[in-house]
């Protein structure tokens, strides 16, 4: 009789213990841009400009484009509707003084931006590159090197 009481018990502690199924709960946002920019995001433009040792516009162009983006707190996920694959960064705000500064990580690639502007539906990312080289798409022997490259990327919301 114990051996009929001791088996039910056993397998429902096997089943509750051993649900891995849930995933972490979502984070508290750290600040109000993390929590502003949670949801989804379509990237329609960068642009590119290039400056001289003068500080002188060298050189600038700009895309259009449309790559979607969604923000869950802890991850995100970049999906480009041409070739349908996707792309997983996790990201932070790992600078309590700078709440704008934003830096993504994907295994051992680092990047970070700044966040420029963010509203209800309307974000901007900027990014600074030493002797950055242009234009883009070609090979680097063929580039020109400026001062510094400042890129802008510009997001709307979507629902």
């Amino acid at each position: 009789m114990k051996k009929l009481f001791f088996l039910p018990i056993v397998a429902s502690l096997l089943f509750t213990a051993c649900n891995d199924d849930k995933e972490d709960p979502i984070p508290a946002p750290v600040s109000d841009i993390d929590a502003e920019m949670r949801g989804n995001w379509t990237n329609t433009q960068i642009k590119r400009v290039y400056y001289s040792i003068n500080d002188t516009i060298m050189y600038q162009d700009s895309s259009n484009l449309q790559a979607f983006f969604s923000f869950d707190g802890r991850k995100m996920t970049v999906t480009l509707p041409d070739n349908g694959g996707t792309d997983t960064w996790d990201y932070s705000f790992p600078d309590e003084d700078n709440p704008n500064y934003i830096q993504l990580k994907q295994g051992s690639r680092t990047t970070d931006y700044l966040v420029t502007t963010i509203n209800d539906s309307v974000m901007v990312w900027e990014d600074e590159e030493a002797w950055a080289g242009y234009p883009q798409g070609v090979p680097d022997e063929e580039k020109t090197t400026s001062k510094v490259g400042v890129y802008t990327w510009k997001f709307v919301r979507r629902d």
